[in-house]
């Protein structure tokens, strides 16, 4: 009768408990899904993955109205609360704590799928800790206790279609979407023999390459300076979805200053002749430095007519396993791939390869205007399973191959997060597959997508040896940026193997640093070497490149220690910089050189253009807490920003005025 009475009072206890949070919570009981209900519960979504917490619960749930679920942490807590995603409602349960911990929280849950179990502990010091794990449940496997799983209702269900016995599986919920067929051909092409461990942001599962910002350097000892070109935006854009979706300042790792500065268009000179590029560069104050210059340095292609730009064979190589099963990864890729479907033309061909767990062609050389077939084949796609990403890459390659296009623009579109796991999954080893695909004179370009599971560091390096560029949609309006506004830089090149090298003048420069393109610099021997790959430049693209120098006469203030041995000569004082370029034609092996001498009155550059882009660096050294940034602060950016924003047709430059306002306050 004693132990009755002690477990009726721990059941009241906890009952009574719950109540008081739907009481004075109650709209984080309505969520739907777990992100919101975090939200709604706690203020903030943000939670710090913790292994303290550890959830007891069946690998295979065979009777999924009624799982056991227990939960054992160190964590000192006042809550504990426990969401899924396979149910209408996220919220299943919250045990109230407050520095009174029990050696186990049970409880049981009904899950009509599989899904991810969130359990979030929020701490006696006021931060969230989560634990995220999947949950297998066994389709029928109700054992009397579940019922009927709800079927969708509305058009933000979608569910699968593929046969008989998968029509009776309800997918995961997302608003907003429409329904999706899945053909027979695909149903069977991702089994779930391997799960992606999805959480609430979890920064720890993205992954960039790490890096130190360059440093200054004396040019009576280094006078060279070596790059290669790069025209990637993902770093901005993803920098963008940090601080604007998820209210948090991004991983220093994450923040690739050069790809911000090439996010924006800049009123370069175009070339005249038959160049393929015009070298603009401009001279300057620098705005968090008195004591030095920038050099702005701007490579500008010539801009074509889309109607003029040669056939295209296009395969879009898309990720559809479990990691791309949310609304920001699959739903968002294929209505951006749409867009660019748009603007296809009668003479250009799409083919559709996709992998997950095993890859398989969707679609087979299309034609440009068969607009229909291709959204069908898009609007086919679901998301499950493991990663096979090197076999599609084979798959993709070998179709790309089979249609290619004799003076046309023969390219793959690789869409995906950047979570391989199945078969060539290591990045030297995709890698190694992609440099010697790359031979064929079929390009690869890389789309990232999804938030919390990216891998940065594999797509920038794949995009990289693959002789294409990078970008990551987070939006609609992004995607329309990159595949509509700015197609033809995207997918069409104009040049290949761009490499940059600047010489400075030791009688007028004292020293420089180069900002950003930390990954992309290359030994001064490898300029003329014909072998080494670089980065591509497309029609109407434009690369940017910022150096911070300071002239002979006002030293570098001891930060490089003067050569005993060498006195520069005061030679061509007028001149402070020769720039030269060394590019191949899309089809050829030989490069061509370009050459540019820049002096204290170079001024191709006009002023607003000029100090909007010190503003995006300024941005990138803040972000990355650059040794150099001075007395550089928010403040300063925001008003150099705001009165060289210019005519801003597209709103990029008073997106990115907002994101500095915003950042200031996180």
């Amino acid at each position: 009768m004693k132990q009755l009475t002690i477990i009726l009072f721990f059941i009241y206890s906890f009952v009574a408990q719950a109540e008081n949070y739907r009481i004075t919570k109650p709209l984080a009981w309505e969520a739907e899904r777990t992100k919101e209900a975090i939200a709604l519960l706690y203020g903030t979504n943000i939670t710090i993955p913790d292994k303290r917490i550890q959830v007891i619960a069946p690998k295979l749930a065979e009777n999924s109205g009624s799982i056991p679920i227990s939960i054992k942490t160190t964590i000192p807590a006042k809550s504990i609360a426990v969401f899924q995603d396979a149910n209408p409602r996220a919220l299943t349960t919250v045990f109230s704590v407050n520095g009174n911990p029990k050696p186990y929280y049970s409880v049981r849950i009904k899950m009509y799928q599989t899904a991810y179990l969130t359990v979030v502990v929020e701490g006696l010091d006021g931060k969230l800790y989560s634990y995220t794990q999947e949950i297998d449940v066994s389709i029928g496997g109700c054992g009397g206790g579940c019922g009927s799983a709800p079927a969708p209702q509305k058009k933000s269900s979608y569910a699968v279609q593929a046969s008989q016995k998968e029509k009776k599986r309800v997918m995961q919920k997302w608003e907003n979407l429409p329904v999706i067929t899945y053909t027979q051909s695909v149903a069977h092409m991702a089994p779930k023999d391997v799960r992606h461990l999805m959480g609430i942001y979890q920064v720890e599962k993205e992954k960039y390459d790490i890096f130190t910002e360059n440093t200054f350097k004396e040019v009576s000892s280094s006078p060279l300076s070596t790059f290669s070109s790069d025209v990637d935006t993902a770093s901005y854009a993803n920098v963008r979805s940090y601080i604007m979706e998820r209210k948090a300042k991004p991983s220093k790792n994450a923040v690739r200053t050069e790809e911000m500065l090439n996010y924006f268009d800049y009123a370069y000179k175009e070339p005249t002749n038959t160049d393929p590029f015009f070298i603009n560069a401009t001279v300057g104050n620098s705005i968090w430095n008195k004591e030095s210059k920038i050099l702005q340095i701007g490579l500008q292609t010539k801009t074509v007519d889309i109607d003029k730009l040669p056939a295209s064979n296009f395969v879009f190589l898309l990720d559809v396993s479990g990691s791309m099963n949310r609304p920001e990864s699959l739903p968002l890729l294929t209505k951006s791939l749409k867009l660019l479907t748009k603007k296809l033309r009668k003479t250009d061909r799409v083919s559709i390869v996709v992998y997950a767990g095993r890859s398989g062609v969707v679609l087979d050389r299309a034609r440009g205007d068969e607009k229909q077939k291709i959204y069908q084949a898009l609007d086919s796609l679901r998301a499950s399973g493991g990663t096979a990403g090197g076999e599609g890459i084979q798959v993709a390659y070998a179709l790309a191959e089979k249609a290619f296009i004799d003076g046309g623009n023969n390219r793959i579109i690789l869409a995906t997060d950047g979570d391989f796991n199945v078969g060539i999954s290591s990045r030297d080893g995709l890698i190694k597959l992609i440099e010697a695909k790359r031979k064929s004179g079929i390009f690869l370009s890389v789309l990232g997508f999804g938030r919390g599971n990216m891998q940065d560091q594999t797509m920038e390096q794949i995009a990289n040896h693959g002789n294409g560029n990078y970008a990551y949609i987070d939006t609609l309006l992004e995607a329309k940026k990159v595949l509509v506004k700015q197609m033809s830089g995207t997918l069409y090149t104009v040049a290949k193997d761009v490499k940059i090298q600047v010489e400075f003048n030791p009688a007028t420069v004292h020293s420089y640093r180069l900002i950003g393109y930390e990954n992309r610099v290359m030994a001064n021997e490898d300029f003329n070497n014909d072998k080494k790959d670089a980065g591509e430049i497309g029609m109407g693209h434009r690369v940017t490149a910022l150096y911070e120098i300071v002239l002979a006469k006002e030293g570098l203030e001891n930060k490089v220690d003067t050569l005993k041995y060498q006195i520069a000569k005061p030679t061509l004082n007028s001149e402070l910089a020769t720039v030269k370029i060394r590019y191949k034609k899309p089809d050829g092996n030989t490069s061509i050189l370009m050459s540019k001498v820049i002096d204290q009155n170079s001024d191709d550059i006009n002023s607003k253009d000029y100090h909007f882009a010190q503003s995006v660096a300024g941005f990138g050294m803040l972000l990355r807490e650059s040794e150099y940034k001075k007395d550089l602060t928010y403040d300063m950016l925001i008003k150099t920003a705001k009165s060289a924003k210019g005519e801003d047709e597209e709103g990029y430059r008073a997106e990115f005025i907002r994101m500095l306002e915003m950042v200031e306050l996180l």
